[in-house]
């Protein structure tokens, strides 16, 4: 009972901060707008903020920002809700992951005396696949990161939606599909979410009127500070999200076209939120990343280039084999062209469901593969010599009894770690075919190591490490495009003992390479850009 009351006061929280950006809540809006900085609330000329938002007498004083002092302070009051947002969502998700995948196992445990595994996971991603169907037919407008790339690659770029009709909905499937183990992450509804809040929030505080350049600009920039503030809230790492969210909206390893002006607006952003999280929320969490990779010692030039280059190159294969996957997948999924909203609710879910069924089917063979990634992450790094019971979503031995590859048992050659490899990016094919929302930044980092595990007949154990960070770096860049950002993330998550000055030149080479070698090899990538 005490799991699901706090699930029900989280949800009510979220709530609060959904309906607290609703138009038709103009308390809300005026309680914000009185608490924020004195640059914000500046006159403005001729024209009401909304007419249903505001009074107006206040109305009448707004004024559209038009430089940095103006922007700064918003970005900084993006960042704190942000920040509120992702701390409450991340609270949320943890205790749905432990109820459906620690107190139901211990419950149906001690009622039957045993549990079969396959029964049991096969069971519970099915009915996470079930209710993603039942979900989607309600809530088949959701914003998704597809939709965020692809307003924020135009140019000019594209009005974003309302959060009042689609953060909620949003962060719902978000909190389904990680609670019932799909190999996609939470980390791009983050984005989305932020960018809904710091697009909305603008259109509050500085106008709504399409047609005006200073508006859409404005929307732009906190639409960015929001994407930015709530990746740093969720992952807890300083400035990565910032750039992350500007270099997810390009194709070719750059910033977005925004990115002189939007940058600073996220980078405040994001340490405004960093430190309500480490600060107020959180503030006896250890500072620092946690991933660790193991001795590297002396590492030559020559040797450091040919492991960043054939990383680099085996990176942009496997991303864009990825992605090819994906594709695939997708015209068998939804045979029509017509898009989500027009899909029949059967095929709803037909799709998902099935896909669910998969997925189990899967994860029963491959328990380390639940998830997307962060929380076991470590496992895959050290090739299973961390047992993947000993990670934040480790499983009981009673549900990994039917592994094919015991995951509390090192790699015992390179096939066991090609399979879960393999097993993990078909898992994660399978979640993003069937539209269930959530990023792939750390499902893709988790499907990588166990690629270089699987050579290591070709790299010595003191050159692992750096492989395993080079091969993830350029996996994941290569789908995504965000090669600083990426090595950003590895190296703040590392733990204190990683010898980032040895790994990370190598980690960025191999992440550059990877993005640029990809869009050779094949001229479609995973997001649709508007360039």
């Amino acid at each position: 009972m005490k799991s699901w009351s706090l699930v029900f006061f989280l949800l009510l929280g979220i709530s609060e901060v959904s309906s607290f950006l609703t138009p038709s809540s103009p308390q809300n809006v005026n309680k914000l707008w009185s608490s924020l900085p004195a640059s914000i609330s500046l006159a403005k000329k001729n024209r009401p903020l909304t007419p249903s938002a505001l009074p107006a007498s206040t109305a009448s004083e707004v004024v559209v920002a038009t430089n940095d002092d103006d922007i700064l302070p918003a970005s900084v009051a993006v960042g704190i809700i942000t920040a509120i947002m992702g701390f409450l969502y991340g609270k949320l998700l943890s205790i749905s992951v432990e109820t459906v995948w620690t107190t139901i196992p211990r419950l149906v445990l001690e009622r039957l005396g045993s549990l079969n595994p396959a029964y049991f996971i096969t069971g519970a991603c099915t009915m996470g696949g079930l209710i993603m169907g039942l979900l989607s037919i309600k809530f088949h407008a959701t914003f998704t990161v597809g939709d965020f790339v692809a307003a924020f690659s135009s140019a000019p770029s594209e009005t974003l939606p309302s959060s009042a009709n689609h953060l909620l909905p949003l962060l719902i499937l978000s909190l389904v599909t990680s609670t019932f183990g799909f190999s996609v992450g939470p980390e791009a509804p983050m984005v989305c979410a932020g960018a809904l809040i710091g697009a909305s929030l603008s259109r509050y505080w500085y106008g709504d009127e399409k047609e005006d350049s200073n508006s859409k600009r404005n929307q732009e920039t906190l639409a960015y500070a929001g994407a930015a503030g709530a990746l740093t809230a969720f992952m807890g790492i300083p400035i990565a999200g910032s750039i992350f969210a500007l270099e997810l909206t390009r194709s070719n390893a750059g910033m977005a076209n925004a990115g002189g002006r939007a940058l600073s607006p996220a980078v405040i952003s994001s340490v405004a939120a960093l430190a309500v999280i480490r600060g107020l929320l959180v503030p006896s969490k250890a500072v620092g990343g946690h991933f660790a990779y193991g001795a590297v010692g002396a590492l030559s030039g020559r040797v450091m280039m040919v492991t960043a280059l054939g990383c680099g190159a085996g990176g942009a294969l496997l991303g864009t084999m990825f992605h090819k996957l994906v594709a695939r997948m997708k015209q068998v999924a939804w045979p029509s062209k017509a898009n989500k909203s027009q899909s029949p609710w059967k095929r709803q879910l037909l799709v998902k469901t099935v896909i669910g069924l998969l997925v189990g089917i899967l994860s029963t063979n491959y328990p380390q593969t639940l998830f997307w990634g962060e929380g076991s992450l470590q496992t895959m790094i050290d090739g299973q010599q961390t047992a993947f019971s000993a990670t934040k979503h480790g499983l009981s031995g009673i549900l990994t009894s039917a592994a094919r590859v015991d995951p509390s048992l090192p790699f015992a050659n390179s096939a066991a770690a090609l399979q879960v490899g393999i097993a993990k990016l078909v898992a994660i094919a399978l979640a993003c075919a069937g539209k269930f929302p959530g990023g792939i930044i750390f499902p893709l980092f988790f499907a990588a190591a166990p690629f270089a595990h699987a050579c290591s007949s070709l790299v010595g154990p003191t050159l692992m490490p750096v492989a395993v960070m080079c091969l993830m770096a350029s996996t994941q860049a290569s789908a995504t495009r965000t090669p600083l950002a990426t090595a950003l993330i590895l190296s703040l998550s590392a733990s204190a003992t990683t010898e980032l000055s040895v790994m990370l030149p190598a980690c960025l080479v191999s992440s550059y390479l990877g993005v640029y070698l990809s869009r050779q090899i094949s001229q479609k990538s995973y997001f649709s850009y508007n360039e």
